[in-house]
């Protein structure tokens, strides 16, 4: 994809994640790792791209990166204060040490099992 767009990377950045939830292998930190170079290109193309903040925090909250994943979370709720999942995300992020790790399982859980629910859409977050 020579000429994509942040929109066209996170598309396909979020088509492979989805095949990956639906495959159970959402612990398989290589495949997570295989598909965090698309968002990364769409971040390089549109820094303010809420959709791969959002998918790039989740992955690396998925790799137990929690620290990276703040930043992340930090700058989509910067962009747009009121994103729920956000508030929820950045939550379970900075909890006390014995929290985060149940508040960030449950987060993530909910998201895998809202991606396997919903259709794709184009840059929704």
């Amino acid at each position: 994809m020579e000429n994509a767009t942040a929109d066209d990377l996170h598309a396909q950045a979020d088509q492979q994640w989805r095949e990956v939830v639906e495959l159970g292998l959402h612990d398989a930190e290589d495949l997570v790792y295989g598909i965090m170079p698309l968002l990364v290109r769409a971040l390089g193309l549109n820094p303010n791209h809420l959709p791969s903040l959002d998918l790039l925090s989740d992955l690396l909250m998925e790799i137990d990166a929690c620290e990276e994943a703040v930043e992340f979370a930090e700058k989509m709720l910067a962009l747009a204060p009121d994103h729920a999942d956000g508030r929820k995300k950045l939550t379970a992020l900075v909890s006390g040490a014995e929290n985060r790790r149940r508040l960030t399982r449950a987060y993530l859980h909910q998201k895998r099992l809202q991606l396997t629910r919903t259709p794709p859409t184009a840059g929704a977050v």
